[in-house]
């Protein structure tokens, strides 16, 4: 069986909440990464199963109470950031907890880039939601892939991510236009899983066509001009 890391991830998460669950059955105080696993696993499923973003973003608020977990964790539990697939393609759903309460309505955060670190080779593209709902793009996604109703210059975005500290993301609102500070991926610029417009090295010969070509055929918006 071959998996992407992605799917990989999913795996494990499914893996530590089965295990949170069957100790939370015997009344065992739930620690953080249980907790978290817990929280994580009721958003990737509820997606799964069809729900819209809201719904899964309530799956997961619901998924844990105060009364599951062990002193001091209540706390600890904001900003919980899952990639899940829905029917219309992955999106980030962000959960978080204005209070100690868990019991309470999640926020999802940041409506506009934070501000950026300095780095000479920045690029800036305007970004336009054309969906009915809400999507967040991660500082780690390959902008290229990112959601196909988000519209902007994607061929200049190849290879780039978005320039913000790791682990943050940008939400875009429906019909806002937001600009963002994209730069190039680092490291061996080898990708693998996101959107599966590129499975490899960035760089190969014929490996931008080919991304490019396989985002036209699936309908991805930024390549009208």
């Amino acid at each position: 069986m071959e998996l992407t890391p992605s799917e990989l991830d999913r795996l494990l998460i499914f893996n530590v909440a089965q295990l949170a669950q069957s100790r939370r059955a015997r009344g065992v105080k739930l620690n953080k990464p249980e907790a978290v696993a817990l929280i994580s696993h009721a958003v990737i499923e509820a997606a799964r199963d069809g729900a819209s973003h809201s719904q899964a973003l309530q799956a997961g608020i619901n998924a844990v109470t105060d009364a599951d977990l062990l002193p001091g964790v209540g706390p600890l539990l904001s900003g919980i950031a899952v990639e899940a697939v829905f029917s219309d393609g992955r999106r980030l759903v962000v959960v978080d907890f204005e209070s100690k309460d868990l019991d309470v309505p999640g926020k999802v955060t940041r409506l506009e880039p934070i501000a950026s670190i300095p780095n000479p080779n920045v690029n800036s593209v305007v970004v336009v939601n054309k969906s009915e709902i809400q999507i967040s793009v991660t500082t780690h996604m390959h902008f290229f892939e990112a959601n196909p109703k988000l519209q902007f210059d994607r061929v200049a975005t190849y290879g780039r991510h978005l320039h913000i500290p790791a682990g943050e993301h940008v939400d875009f609102p429906p019909g806002v236009e937001v600009s963002v500070n994209l730069v190039p991926i680092s490291g061996n610029r080898i990708l693998i899983g996101f959107a599966g417009l590129v499975d490899g090295p960035l760089d190969a010969p014929g490996e931008k066509e080919s991304a490019i070509s396989k985002a036209r055929s699936l309908g991805y918006l930024g390549f009208e001009s």
